[in-house]
């Protein structure tokens, strides 16, 4: 049975959450590709595919990747996720090579040097020596924005995390997205400039995380 867990949003309202599986693939791409398609930093790190599908590529190169190392939240309305990535290496194995070749073939190595490139730089910001958990991406319908569903999709790694003391960090290109988070409890402690587009790293540390 999955496991159904009540979060309390902005207006004290329960928004029913639950840990996504293999199966809800369509469903968290979906809402990925609805939600990331007008992103500067996504527009970017794509700019140089011709395949017409190079969005729906990269989001379910990104549900496929952290289903392995890290967890999914979904709404049991379908309609917002959550996909966070911990500090676990993936192993290196056929299914490992197989979707990194697919994802190639996919993009185009142009787009693929860029998006390289970009994790170079992003991984050189996490620790090297402690655990954390990153906010690889959150999504939501505009059907349900405004319920404070992304709010909600975070708390569960968040207390686990303070509770914890442990790190959480995240990057996003959405400066209207930094205000939000920085009332979760985030600052931001770099950013990377290309081509006109910021790009905002923030972080939570907690009481005995060995960055404060």
């Amino acid at each position: 049975m999955e496991a159904i867990l009540a979060q309390q949003n902005n207006s004290s309202e329960k928004v029913m959450l639950r840990k996504a599986t293999r199966n809800d693939e369509e469903k968290v791409v979906n809402i990925l590709c609805n939600s990331f398609k007008n992103d500067p930093h996504i527009k970017w790190m794509l700019e140089k595919s011709r395949n017409p599908d190079k969005l729906k590529s990269i989001m379910t190169y990104i549900f496929r990747k952290t289903i392995t190392v890290g967890k999914i939240f979904l709404t049991t309305d379908e309609t917002a996720t959550a996909l966070w990535k911990s500090e676990k290496k993936e192993k290196f194995n056929f299914e490992f090579i197989k979707r990194n070749l697919n994802f190639l073939f996919k993009v185009g190595v142009k787009s693929v040097v860029r998006i390289l490139a970009n994790e170079s730089f992003t991984y050189k910001q996490y620790p090297k020596t402690e655990k954390y958990f990153h906010l690889y991406a959150i999504g939501v319908l505009p059907e349900s924005q405004g319920k404070g569903y992304a709010s909600s999709l975070m708390n569960p790694i968040l207390n686990e995390m303070e509770k914890n003391s442990r790190p959480v960090y995240l990057e996003t290109a959405n400066i209207k997205n930094v205000h939000i988070y920085i009332k979760k409890g985030f600052k931001i402690y770099n950013k990377w400039i290309n081509n006109g587009i910021e790009l905002y790293y923030m972080r939570k540390l907690n009481s005995t995380s060995v960055y404060q």
